[in-house]
């Protein structure tokens, strides 16, 4: 038996409540597109085996995988492709649950994959990345339970996302964003959020962001996500020193709104970047991007569109 497993990538659209008096924390929202992937394949052997990219990361995952489940048996995993760390696109969280989605069919592992994040230490603050492994599409998770900080963010919402919309990344060449240490430092010294800005998160949300969804309206939905991810990065200022992670992110953000982009924001700590515009428009105005980036800071740009599944998994006999 082989497994081949396929991960989306994930734009992280930002954190819903950093208040908590209501008794939950965090929520988010995000969506799934299509590329960069995880891409690996894992079938049965003597011993622990792991080739390709990532290598060492993914003996940790599997020795993980192991223990928790008590998994004698060995496999050998072949890495082909990974989603580059520490940029904003979910990395961690599909890297960790293609490895466990793969042994735990090998290894006859009944799992939910909420029950797979949480074994393979993800879904942290936010399911997000989770549930757009297993689903794909828009998703909108309800939090935690701050009297049960151990439980699942339930997912609140999953809609597909219209075909003809699509998002243009753009990486800049700079310092990556915060993960691990840096990453739980930022969030012992984040700023308490406002209940009236929290009110204002869930209104643009449930009145304006899914209402334009539901219409495939793209004006209506691009300033809302605008709105959104403005209010919580100015939450986030004093932490990543701006509304963005850097001065080079807030210029390539000014540009893709000079371009025209219906919506733009940072996927959770960035460096990525995005704006959203109709497929018609997307392949010229990358080019402008790109020679923009050149310009400049240097870094790439790449067109992606929603996935509206969640990784694609396949059985080899």
């Amino acid at each position: 038996m082989k497994i081949y497993i396929k991960t989306p990538a994930r734009l992280h659209f930002g954190l819903i409540d950093l208040n908590g008096d209501f008794g939950r924390f965090y929520g988010g929202l995000g969506v799934g597109i299509n590329q960069p992937n995880v891409i690996l394949e894992a079938q049965p052997s003597k011993t622990m085996v792991v080739t390709g990219e990532k290598t060492e990361l993914v003996k940790v995952l599997a020795n993980k995988f192991k223990e928790t489940y008590n998994i004698k048996a060995n496999a050998t995993i072949t890495v082909k492709q990974t989603i580059p760390e520490h940029i904003g696109l979910g990395s961690g969280t599909q890297l960790a649950l293609a490895v466990a989605t793969a042994l735990a069919k090998l290894f006859n592992v009944k799992a939910t994959t909420q029950e797979l994040a949480l074994a393979m230490g993800r879904m942290q603050r936010t399911g997000v990345g989770t549930a757009i492994f297993e689903k794909g599409g828009l998703v909108v998770d309800g939090g935690k339970n701050i009297k049960n900080p151990q439980c699942l963010p339930p997912l609140i919402l999953r809609h597909p996302f219209p075909e003809e919309w699509r998002f243009l990344v753009v990486v800049p060449n700079v310092e990556r964003g915060f993960s691990n240490n840096q990453e739980s430092s930022a969030f012992k010294n984040v700023k308490p959020m406002p209940a009236e800005e929290v009110g204002k998160l869930c209104r643009l949300i449930l009145m304006k962001l899914l209402p334009a969804l539901a219409e495939k309206n793209i004006e209506a939905f691009g300033e809302a996500l605008t709105q959104i991810q403005n209010t919580i990065g100015d939450s986030f200022a004093n932490v990543q020193h701006g509304r963005y992670t850097n001065a080079s992110a807030a210029e390539s953000i000014t540009y893709l709104q000079k371009l025209g982009a219906y919506g733009v924001g940072q996927s959770s700590w960035g460096p990525a970047l995005y704006g959203l515009f109709q497929k018609k428009d997307a392949k010229e105005i990358k080019q402008k991007l790109q020679e923009f980036l050149n310009s400049k800071m240097g870094g790439q740009v790449f067109e992606a569109k929603a996935v509206n599944r969640g990784a694609y998994i396949k059985i080899l006999q």
